[in-house]
């Protein structure tokens, strides 16, 4: 009884419409009208989303955190993004979350603080909370959806004998076991997805959060949230306004700003750099990878107040910016964070000397990158269709020159994270795409007998090499004297 009156974390949903889709982390369905909440919450970041319809409806979502968002690690307080009245909630009684449904933007919003009636609303659904979970109205949590329950055949097993009703009680453990074990691996999942996202990284991406009554802090995104960079800027038409909860306040498209770093492929040379210099930097991006992550790396120090420089603080915000990137592609279809996430893959993986000067960034990079992949299927109509990839072919081509750069930079009687990390993506790889990696693997000319007993020389130049300097990357001579003016 004691863990109805006191539940663990629990988000509470009133008001919300039947057949509204509703995405909790890495699932999603289709409320009911019983539905009211999700209920059991673990510890750790999560991200809650709904749309009008499961597919062509805008989405609209939030980041939260449950626990104390004070304790993470290595979160340098730069700024007091989340006061600390949340952890005096948090210590009185169960959490609670309560976000409602507002029909003008067709998303939910946070309750306000000093709003008398979302007050009065928050009592009354806190104090109904146990009513609540009793009648079934709480979804438990789960980051995987399991096989439904064993129906129940109690009339039809009075007749059969008592080994055949052993066999089945032993059925329904075994599915109960791996159950479990399946949800065990989907949390942990959950939790490598998100590990190095943080509140510093959130406020710089999305803004400052919204508070709710309880001081409980949410950033909020929308499936039209963009970047300048990606968006289509109409001349004439002003960017459409923007409620406090993020949201626009119509249920048309929202023109919100991300705030990514700043990635040019195109220039990653320092200023003032001259020939081999710049030719060096354009083929191996290491310098402008190193330079992206001291820019990143800048935070106060809590203590004495100084800016200070920390290249591990902008290494965990660019691998944050990778997760946060992903996720809301796989959850939201957010264009813009697709090309963020293949800037970020281009710039890192194109880095040859950061192999070995930024080995465990590198080594964390390629484990999470596999991860990401593993879950690419989840996206709706497939990752790489989205943009037009070709099969992803921009990301093979990338590894291709990544596996090249580990063998030239690394000796084969040296141990290398990176290297050992390479292997594990390119075997997974090779069995899910099909993808060959491994530059020698190719023949790229050979003798083919023809039809008519022929034989003709064939140069497979199916992918033009920058570095090798063929196809469309060949050097053009030019004839100068004629040229002159």
């Amino acid at each position: 009884m004691s863990s109805i009156l006191r539940p663990a974390p629990t988000m509470l949903l009133p008001e919300l419409p039947p057949k509204t889709l509703v995405g909790i982390d890495l699932i999603t369905f289709t409320s009911t009208p019983k539905f009211h909440g999700i209920r059991d919450l673990p510890d750790g970041w999560h991200f809650l989303y709904t749309g009008t319809t499961e597919s062509l409806s805008l989405r609209s979502g939030a980041w939260f955190y449950v626990g104390d968002i004070n304790a993470l690690p290595h979160e340098h307080k730069d700024s007091a993004l989340v006061p600390r009245k949340s952890n005096q909630n948090q210590d009185s009684g169960p959490v609670i979350y309560i976000w409602k449904w507002s029909s003008d933007t067709e998303s939910l919003t946070s309750l306000k603080p000093g709003d008398a009636t979302d007050t009065r609303m928050a009592m009354y659904y806190k104090a109904n909370l146990a009513s609540i979970w009793q009648s079934g109205g709480l979804f438990q949590y789960r980051s995987r959806i399991t096989r439904p329950p064993a129906k129940d055949n109690s009339e039809s097993n009075e007749n059969e004998n008592s080994e055949q009703v052993d066999q089945t009680i032993q059925s329904e453990q075994a599915q109960i076991q791996d159950d479990q074990e399946t949800e065990e691996i989907g949390r942990e999942d959950w939790r490598l997805l998100t590990n190095r996202l943080s509140p510093r990284l959130l406020s710089r991406i999305v803004g400052d959060p919204n508070y709710d009554l309880d001081t409980h802090p949410r950033w909020m995104v929308t499936s039209a949230s963009t970047a300048d960079r990606d968006a289509d800027h109409i001349p004439g038409l002003d960017p459409q306004k923007v409620s406090e909860d993020g949201v626009p306040e119509t249920t048309g498209e929202q023109e919100r700003a991300f705030r990514f770093v700043e990635i040019d492929l195109k220039y990653t040379w320092r200023e003032g750099a001259v020939g081999r210099e710049r030719t060096t930097a354009a083929l191996d991006r290491s310098w402008a990878l190193g330079d992206l992550i001291h820019s990143i790396s800048r935070y106060s120090n809590p203590v004495s107040g100084e800016i200070a420089f920390d290249e591990s603080v902008g290494e965990r915000d660019l691998l944050g910016e990778m997760q946060f990137t992903f996720l809301m592609v796989l959850t939201m279809m957010n264009y813009s964070c697709l090309q963020q996430w293949k800037r970020i893959l281009e710039l890192v993986l194109t880095s040859s000397v950061a192999i070995v000067e930024r080995e465990a960034f590198v080594t964390e990079f390629l484990a999470l990158l596999l991860r990401q992949l593993k879950r690419c299927d989840d996206v709706e109509g497939g990752l790489f269709d989205m943009d037009g990839d070709d099969g992803g072919a921009f990301l093979r081509d990338m590894l291709k020159k990544l596996r090249r750069s580990v063998d030239e930079r690394v000796r084969v009687d040296d141990k290398s994270m990176v290297r050992d990390e390479l292997a594990c993506l390119e075997r997974w790889v090779k069995e899910e795409y099909d993808w060959e990696l491994a530059h020698e693997s190719f023949v790229k000319r050979g003798m083919v007998r023809l039809e008519d007993g022929e034989e003709v020389e064939i140069d497979m130049n199916d992918d033009d090499d920058e570095d090798e300097e063929t196809g469309e990357y060949a050097p053009m001579v030019v004839d100068s004297e004629q040229n002159q003016f």
